[in-house]
């Protein structure tokens, strides 16, 4: 297959911050080499990077993206739907915006359904421990197995940002805080030290982790069991017999089995 021509893309973005062509060609590359199609991705500001990720998937013939961002994004110039709608790809990404942080929208998201759907993630968005570390948690629940995740600006902090020097929210935010990679300590704190991730890496300012492909859920693996008993109990038992077992341990406290005799 060829390659996807970025510079389709880099017209309709322009300068627009905040993807260089080069980090463009590194995640689009990623993508296609992994045969990703579900991607989820946490801070999307103008939508530039979505519109990359959006080229990507139409070139390997399918796919779809969720972006969450806060609010205040839809007021940029130009805005991820506007990007999208010139790049002819707005009906493949689901643009969610919230109020405070895509954390929440995370949280709806396990309350609807908790089943683990995505194959990528690209976090690009607070850069703080606060939110990501609580994000990398949420997302972990919602990544498939064998599904990547790619944490931007490893090593961004809030002193070093020129958009942030001398502002008020700078002056807000403790020293410590201030001059400490906060992506760099969920990365190394909670990412790495994770029993259901490997495969890290480190590249140009982006961090790397893929979940384990025999990665599961404590709750599903109870689940699992459980939906194992009851078929081993039916078939040696038949569903007469089963459902009297059942009503035997019902009637005991706590609905445990009575002890063998």
């Amino acid at each position: 297959m060829a390659k996807l021509d970025l510079q389709a893309v880099k017209a309709v973005v322009g300068d627009t911050p905040h993807m260089h062509l080069d980090q463009a060609e590194r995640l689009t590359d990623f993508i296609a080499e992994k045969g990703i199609r579900e991607v989820l991705e946490l801070g999307f500001a103008h939508g530039v990077s979505t519109c990359y990720m959006a080229a990507a998937l139409s070139h390997l013939g399918g796919g779809h993206i969720l972006t969450i961002d806060r609010e205040a994004a839809r007021e940029r110039s130009p805005n991820i739907e506007q990007l999208l709608e010139q790049l002819g790809e707005r009906d493949r990404v689901t643009v969610s915006y919230e109020p405070s942080s895509y954390t929440w929208r995370l949280m709806k998201m396990l309350e609807e359904d908790p089943r683990p759907r995505f194959d990528f993630c690209y976090l690009d968005g607070a850069h703080t421990w606060a939110v990501d570390g609580f994000a990398f948690l949420l997302v972990d629940r919602l990544l498939k197995p064998g599904g990547w995740i790619i944490f931007d600006d490893l090593n961004w902090s809030h002193d070093r940002s020129p958009m942030l020097a001398n502002s008020e929210l700078l002056n807000e935010i403790p020293a410590e805080e201030r001059s400490t990679p906060q992506v760099r300590k969920v990365y190394e704190l909670l990412v790495k030290p994770h029993p259901a991730y490997h495969n890290f890496m480190e590249d140009h300012g982006w961090a790397y982790a893929q979940k384990r492909e025999d990665a599961t859920h404590g709750v599903r693996e109870k689940e699992v069991v459980v939906e194992r008993v009851v078929e081993v109990e039916k078939e040696y038992l038949g569903l007469g017999g089963l459902l009297m077992r059942i009503a035997k341990r019902l009637q005991r406290p706590g609905g445990r089995a009575a002890p063998a005799r």
